[in-house]
C-alpha cells in the first residue's frame, strides 16, 4: 500500500515532533546531573510520567498481536486487565511505600540492602541487561515488518529510522525527554487505534452491531470458570497472567520503576500507577475493540484461510486491514502507521534510559577511575552510554531479521523464564524476612533453571486452534495488492508475550475443507499421539511466571530451613514490609527469651537448691525457685 499525501504528513509530522523534544530537552539540559539526567532531578510530574509509564509496555506488537487474539480467539484474553488492576494496587500500597524513601536510581540496589549480597545484586542487574539489550533488538524487528508491507520501507530502513529518532531523544534529553515524547506519542497511539474502531463503527452501524457478530460467532466470552490448567485461556489464567505480569513488568523491572523514582514523594509516586491504571485500561480496551472491529470487517470473508495466500499469524489481520480498507479515508492509514511508530519508539526509549541507569549505577559509579568525575562529566558519559546502547539495539535488530523467527522464539522464550524467578526475589525480601542470602540465592538461581527449561518445552507443544472462521461470503475472486504468504509471521506476539517476556502458546495451521463454504479451525478430527512432556509443557502459558515465583519462593525458604533463619538484627526492618516485620519480631523474641529462662533455671539448678536467689533474676526463674522450695517459706 503506498501512503497517501495527508498520510504521509501526518506521519512525519509525528516524526518530527518526537525529535524536536528530545533536541529541546538536549539543549535546556546540556550540563544536567546524573540524577536529573536519569530520574528528572526526583521532581517530575505525576500525569506525563503515568503516561511514559502506560506507553512503554504497550508496544506496536501489542497493538497488532492483541487484535488479532481478539479476532481469532476472543475476548477471554481481556479479562487479564483485572489482574493487571490488583497488581498495580499491590504495587502502590506495598512496594513503593519500602522501595522510594530509599532514593535508589538503580531498583537492584535493594537485593543488596536487602541480602547484604553484591553477588546477588550484580547477578539480576546482569540478567537485566542482558534481556534488556535483546529486547531492544526484539521491539525492533517485528514492527519492522508491518511497517514494510504498510509503507512500502525495506525492513532495515524501518529497524534504522526508528532506532535513529528514539536514539537521538533519548540521548540527548534524557528522561525527561523519554517521559514528555512518551506523552505526546501516547495521544497519537490513540488517535491512531481510534481511528480503526470509528471507521469501524460508522462502516458497520455502530458498535452494538460490531458486539453482537462478535457474540454471535463464538467471539466473546469473559467468564470462563473452567479450572483446567492445560487450556489456553480461562478467567483465572488470564487474571494470574495479568497480576504476575503486572509485578514483573512494574514491580521488579528498572525500565519502568524509573519512572515513578522521578517523583517527588510516595504519594506522587503512587499516583504515577494509579493514573496509568485508568489510561492502560482505556487503551488496552481500544485495542482489543479493534479487533472485533476486524472481526465484523471480515466475518463472513475471512483472510487468515484464504485458500492460496493464507496468514501464518492473526496479527497480520491488523495489517491486512490497514492496507484495505483505512485508505478509503485520507489519514486515517497515516494516522495508524504513526501510532505504530509510536508505539516502537517509546518501547525503546524506556529500555535506553533504564539500561544506561543499570550500566553506571551497578557497574561503573563504583570504579575508581571515575571517582573524581565531576557531575556535569558523568552526565556526558551517561549520553555516550544511551548513544552506544541505540546503536547495539538497531544491530541486534537486524541480527534477528537474519536468523529468523526460530532464534527469535527461543531467546524470548529464555528472555521470558526471567520474570517469575525475580518477582519470587523480591517478594522473598519484602515479605519473608526469615529467609536468608544463601536461600535466596540458590532460589533465583534454580527456579531460572527450570523455568528456562519449561519455557522451552513448551514451544515443542502443538498449536491452538483458532475459533472457527468462515469464508462463505467471499466472493469468487478476492484479488488483493499485497501478498500475505510472504510476510513473515509474527508468532505469538500479544501484549502478554512481550510485557511478561511469557511465550504463548502458538497458534496451528488451519485445516481447510474446500468441499464447503465454511473453513474449519479445529483440530483433525483424529486426534494425535500426546507429545512427550505434554503433562508437564502442555500446561497453559499464563501459568509459566506463577511457577517461577513459587520455584523460587519455596526452594528458598527449604534452603533457609536447612542453614539458619535471619534474626531481626540482622535486617533493615525498613526494607520489609511492616505486617511480615511484625510477625518477623514477635514469635523470634519470644522464643529467645524462653531460650533464656530455660537457661537461666537450669544453671540455678545446678548450683543446688539452697543456693540464694540472685538479686535481679528473671521472673521465671524466681517462680522455679519458689517452687522448687515449697513456696514463700519453703514448706513441702
Amino acid at each position: 500500500m503506498a501512503l497517501g499525501i495527508v498520510d504521509i504528513v501526518l506521519l512525519v509530522i509525528s516524526l518530527m515532533c518526537s525529535a524536536a523534544i528530545g533536541v529541546y530537552y538536549g539543549i535546556k539540559g546540556i550540563r544536567s546531573t546524573p540524577l536529573e539526567y536519569l530520574l528528572g532531578g526526583r521532581s517530575m510530574k505525576p500525569l506525563p510520567l503515568s503516561l511514559s509509564l502506560m506507553v512503554g509496555t504497550i508496544s506496536a506488537i501489542t497493538i497488532v498481536g492483541s487484535a488479532g487474539e481478539m479476532y481469532a480467539f476472543g475476548t477471554q484474553l481481556w479479562m487479564m486487565d483485572v489482574g493487571i488492576l490488583f497488581g498495580l494496587v499491590i504495587i502502590a500500597k506495598v512496594f513503593i511505600p519500602i522501595l522510594y524513601p530509599l532514593k535508589m536510581v538503580s531498583l537492584y540496589e535493594y537485593v543488596e540492602r536487602r541480602f547484604k549480597s553484591r553477588w546477588l545484586r550484580k547477578s539480576t542487574v546482569f540478567l537485566q541487561l542482558l534481556g534488556g539489550y535483546m529486547f531492544i533488538g526484539f521491539l525492533l524487528f517485528p514492527p519492522s515488518i508491518a511497517l514494510q508491507f504498510i509503507t512500502g520501507l525495506h525492513i532495515v530502513y524501518n529497524i534504522l529510522i526508528i532506532g535513529g529518532i528514539c536514539t537521538l531523544y533519548s540521548t540527548f534529553g534524557g528522561v525527561k525527554a523519554v517521559v514528555y515524547t512518551d506523552a505526546l506519542q501516547s495521544l497519537v497511539m490513540v488517535a491512531g487505534v481510534l481511528a480503526i474502531v470509528i471507521q469501524g463503527c460508522i462502516t458497520h452501524g455502530g458498535m452494538a452491531n460490531i458486539i453482537d457478530t462478535a457474540y454471535h460467532h463464538q467471539r466473546i466470552e469473559f467468564f470462563n470458570m473452567n479450572l483446567n490448567p492445560y487450556q489456553r485461556h480461562s478467567l483465572w489464567l488470564c487474571v494470574i497472567n495479568g497480576f504476575f505480569f503486572t509485578l514483573g513488568t512494574y514491580g521488579v523491572n528498572q525500565s519502568q520503576t524509573q519512572r515513578y523514582f522521578s517523583t517527588a514523594s510516595v504519594k506522587h509516586a503512587q499516583r504515577v500507577l494509579y493514573y496509568a491504571a485508568v489510561g492502560m485500561v482505556l487503551m488496552r480496551a481500544l485495542i482489543n475493540l479493534s479487533g472485533l472491529v476486524m472481526f465484523a470487517n471480515y466475518v463472513g470473508c475471512d483472510p487468515i484461510t484464504h485458500p492460496t495466500r493464507p496468514m501464518t499469524d492473526p496479527s497480520q489481520v491488523a495489517i491486512f486491514y490497514v492496507n484495505t480498507e483505512l485508505p478509503k479515508i485520507p489519514g486515517l492509514a497515516g494516522l495508524f502507521v504513526a501510532a505504530v511508530y509510536a508505539a516502537v519508539l517509546s518501547s525503546v526509549s524506556t529500555q535506553l534510559n533504564s539500561m544506561t541507569a543499570l550500566v553506571w549505577e551497578d557497574f561503573l559509579k563504583e570504579l575508581a577511575f571515575f571517582k573524581g568525575w565531576t557531575d556535569v562529566k558523568v552526565g556526558y558519559l551517561q549520553k555516550i552510554l544511551v548513544l552506544g546502547a541505540g546503536v547495539l539495539g538497531m544491530v541486534l535488530g537486524l541480527v534477528v531479521w537474519q536468523l529468523g523467527w526460530s532464534f527469535f522464539r527461543t531467546v524470548l522464550a529464555i528472555n521470558g523464564a526471567l520474570s517469575g524467578p525475580l518477582i519470587g526475589l523480591f517478594l522473598i525480601a519484602v515479605f519473608l524476612p526469615w529467609v536468608n542470602t544463601k536461600g535466596a540465592s540458590i532460589g533465583f538461581i534454580v527456579s531460572i533453571i527450570l523455568n528456562v527449561i519449561m519455557a522451552i518445552g513448551q514451544l515443542t507443544m502443538p498449536k491452538a486452534p483458532y475459533l472457527p472462521l468462515s469464508r462463505e461470503n467471499c466472493p469468487l475472486s478476492t484479488p488483493t495488492n499485497m501478498t500475505l504468504a510472504s510476510l513473515s509471521p509474527i508468532t505469538n506476539l500479544t501484549d502478554s508475550t512481550l510485557s511478561t517476556l511469557s511465550p504463548l502458546s502458538t497458534v496451528p495451521s488451519t485445516s481447510l475443507d474446500f468441499t464447503t463454504t465454511t473453513i474449519s479451525a479445529t483440530m483433525p478430527a483424529t486426534t494425535p499421539e500426546s507429545p512427550p512432556g505434554e503433562w508437564l509443557f502442555g500446561l497453559s502459558y499464563c501459568l509459566n511466571p506463577l511457577w517461577g515465583t513459587l520455584f523460587s519462593i519455596l526452594i528458598s525458604i527449604i534452603v533457609t530451613a536447612i542453614t539458619g533463619m535471619n534474626r531481626p538484627e540482622d535486617i533493615d526492618r525498613k526494607l520489609i514490609a511492616p505486617p511480615s516485620w511484625e510477625a518477623f519480631q514477635r514469635p523470634l523474641s519470644q522464643l529467645f527469651t524462653r531460650r533464656k529462662r530455660n537457661q537461666a533455671s537450669t544453671d540455678d539448678a545446678e548450683h543446688g537448691d539452697n543456693q540464694p536467689l540472685r538479686e535481679g533474676s528473671p521472673p521465671a526463674v524466681a517462680e522455679c525457685k519458689e517452687k522448687e522450695g515449697g513456696g514463700e517459706n519453703g514448706l513441702v
